[in-house]
């Protein structure tokens, strides 16, 4: 049975469709994968959707994995396939899963939930030519009628799932109106040498304004946190260490890589992993309560370069809101055991969230006071809130009348575009200085925020200065990087000037 698995995506991870994808294979399937490589708020061109429907025409079955930013591309995408296509569309994807009804106008089938088995039971049943609207996991549309499944059970062993599937001679990427084979050369340039997994799945907190919130009350009952076990990883990273040479650095991108592991565990791993891997390391999903210094000296020596941390807000109130449960005290706790290390740790990254439209100029401050303390160097993330379907916060904000309208206030919404305040811009300053290694100290930081300087309007003044105390960093920086790049140049290493470029700027 031949079926294509669509990315929406801007980059060529896509993690989840290429484990659907291996778990497909493994049964004998007939699988393509397209990467379409486009930002959320970017429309298809005809002639892009043209060539997506001859390359998909001969398929039985095309998937589509969607969150809740990409649904007007998967709408536009799927009526361009409708149109010209008499093969059945299945959405999947965490919007899918909690919006299945709404993904039903467009789709003729959505995946509710983890869809290994679901998926690998549909195309069994296409392929044999039997009934599956009783599938597990998965809703239909049925012509006015909506068939509602019951949701598949969650994957209890992941060491069971196949890994993520990187046979290049079924894997085709849009680039510039033309649609091309993927291999090594692409794959590298998009990842810069770094190959994405994950050891675990699940995520105990589900903050107020995550999908983790949703999940969490959609499995209730069922083990929610689970993890591979050392020896299924390291024999991924050695597949992939030799299938894929150019990888030269290996991402865990969990929600809770240090607190499933203990740290015998970590020992374990980290030990094997220098003999048998030893290429350089990158964790995210790091909660401040599950790090210590014994736990990240490992990893470090291991050969860990970067490392990220949710911190949110500082504000006890809104933390609350947030359903975030880590004191302040641990969070500085965590920033300074990662600061012993900022010599062998590049750049420690740490997340925010604004335009929170319950926070007040008080709360702000109370989170720029305390990014203050954390010791440089660090860079900050920041992300507009978004209230996605589903979530307790979502639902407050449609209660308090601050979403009127689903498609504009929260589809179509950027995450990193920010309103204007001054108290905004005074997180993107303190960043500018955190990543230069110099840091804006709480005394600073309270003279910008002090109540009566801005009374007085003195410290628009004082913002300006400051700012301009930014530039001879920056000159500095780009002196240093000119200097490591001189030195890449008479070595003839372009491979370590491109990804220089790349993780600076």
């Amino acid at each position: 049975m031949r079926i294509t698995l669509i990315s929406l995506y801007p980059d060529l991870k896509a993690f989840g469709l290429r484990t659907l994808s291996a778990c497909l294979k493994k049964e004998g399937h007939d699988v393509q994968l397209i990467f379409l490589q486009k930002r959320f708020n970017e429309k298809y061109k005809d002639r892009d959707l043209n060539l997506l429907v001859e390359i998909s025409k001969e398929s039985d079955l095309i998937g589509i994995s969607l969150m809740t930013n990409f649904f007007d591309s998967a709408v536009q995408i799927t009526q361009a396939l409708k149109n010209n296509c008499n093969i059945p569309v299945l959405w999947g994807g965490v919007h899918s899963t909690i919006r299945p009804e709404e993904c039903l106008n467009y789709a003729d089938m959505v995946c509710v939930g983890e869809g290994e088995s679901s998926l690998v039971e549909l195309a069994k049943r296409i392929k044999e030519g039997e009934n599956y609207y009783d599938i597990r996991g998965i809703w239909f549309k049925d012509k006015l009628k909506i068939i509602k499944n019951q949701a598949s059970s969650l994957v209890p062993e992941l060491d069971a799932i196949p890994y993520q599937d990187y046979d290049f001679k079924t894997h085709y990427i849009l680039d510039k109106g033309h649609f091309y084979q993927m291999d090594a050369e692409r794959l590298n340039r998009d990842w810069s040498g770094t190959y994405t997994t994950m050891a675990t799945r699940g995520c105990p907190f589900g903050c107020s304004y995550c999908c983790n919130n949703t999940f969490n009350r959609m499995y209730a009952g069922q083990k929610l946190i689970r993890k591979r076990t050392i020896d299924n990883i390291m024999r991924e990273l050695v597949e992939v260490k030799n299938r894929l040479p150019f990888i030269d650095c290996i991402l865990f991108d969990d929600d809770a890589f240090l607190l499933l592991y203990s740290e015998s565990e970590i020992y374990e791993f980290c030990e094997r992993y220098k003999k048998e891997i030893g290429l350089q390391l990158r964790i995210t999903g790091i909660a401040p309560s599950a790090l210590t210094r014994n736990k990240l000296s490992l990893l470090v020596d291991a050969g860990l370069i970067t490392i990220k941390m949710g911190i949110q807000s500082a504000s006890e109130r809104t933390k609350r809101l947030y359903g975030r449960f880590h004191s302040n005290d641990e969070v500085e706790k965590a920033a300074r055991i990662i600061n012993e290390f900022k010599y062998k740790i590049k750049m420690p990254h740490y997340d925010i969230i604004l335009d929170n439209p319950w926070e007040t100029n008080e709360d702000l401050i109370e989170t720029l006071m305390f990014l203050a303390k954390i010791p440089p160097p660090y860079q900050v993330q920041y992300f507009s809130l978004t209230f996605y379907p589903g979530t307790e916060l979502y639902e407050k904000a449609k209660r308090d009348g601050i979403i009127t309208n689903d498609l504009q206030d929260v589809y179509r919404k950027d995450y990193f575009n920010f309103k204007k305040t001054y108290l905004k811009r005074l997180f993107f300053l303190l960043n500018e200085y955190a990543f230069y290694g110099v840091g804006i100290s709480p005394k600073q930081m309270f003279l910008l925020t002090n109540r009566k300087i801005i009374k007085t309007k003195m410290h628009l003044l004082l913002y300006i200065i400051f700012k301009l105390g930014t530039y001879p960093l920056k000159l500095k920086r780009l002196n240093n990087l000119l200097y490591e790049g001189l030195e890449d140049i008479k070595k003839g290493d372009w491979v370590a000037i491109r990804k220089k470029l790349f993780r600076w700027f």
